[in-house]
């Protein structure tokens, strides 16, 4: 079973310590899910390199091979997950006043969509999870670098060794925290990011399938 140590950290030696404090935020409450995301870029250190400056990020990095860093504190919130979806308007299974709450906010006149999202945000973050889908109050993000073809809009497969370091993380993750695949998430079905919803799918579908085996 994986460790960590009082500060959040990971103490195994598959797991290589990047410290990038920038993109750690408040102390996470209880860890309920995992979102998984891609980088948009072909290598892990032009990543590394950009969460030395910048307030987003995620809690651990895949490289391109393989290789796991841990970027932030597990005791620590990261901006990884952004404006969320409503989950029962999704699933269509909305009860009668909250389907109401979310469509007034959706068609509300002379207000930009980003505003409309970020009321959606606030609105959902008034339930507790799984009744909503999990931000970054209380979920743990992975990255796995990855580019994304312009023309079909999504992204690339992670390849072997990525994939293995991704199916040992994850099944540690599950275990230490007492989660399960239903707690496993792919950024791009939970929250806005440029309508990209194709991020993280390929690798959320291929720990499906680790797990099935």
């Amino acid at each position: 079973m994986l460790n960590k140590d009082k500060d959040g950290w990971i103490t195994n030696l598959k797991v290589h310590k990047e410290h990038r404090p920038t993109i750690e935020k408040s102390p996470i409450g209880t860890i309920t899910a995992i979102v998984l995301h891609r980088t948009g870029s072909n290598n892990a250190q032009s990543v590394l390199n950009a969460w030395k400056n910048k307030p987003e990020g995620t809690h651990f990095l895949i490289s391109e091979t393989g290789k796991i860093f841990q970027t932030a504190s597990l005791n620590k919130q990261c901006w990884h997950v952004g404006k969320l979806y409503s989950k029962c308007r999704i699933n269509s299974s909305c009860e009668k006043a909250d389907a109401e709450a979310i469509e007034n906010i959706l068609h509300m006149k002379n207000t930009r969509w980003g505003k409309k999202f970020k009321l959606v945000t606030r609105h959902e973050l008034k339930k507790d999870y799984p009744a909503r889908f999990p931000h970054n109050l209380d979920s743990l993000g992975i990255e796995v670098v990855g580019v994304i073809s312009q023309k079909s809009e999504t992204y690339e497969t992670p390849n072997k060794l990525q994939l293995n370091s991704l199916f040992w993380l994850v099944d540690e993750l599950v275990s230490l925290y007492g989660l399960s695949i239903k707690d496993l998430y792919a950024h791009g079905q939970v929250a806005h990011k440029d309508e990209k919803k194709s991020e993280g799918t390929s690798a959320l579908k291929a720990y499906a399938i680790h797990r099935e085996k």
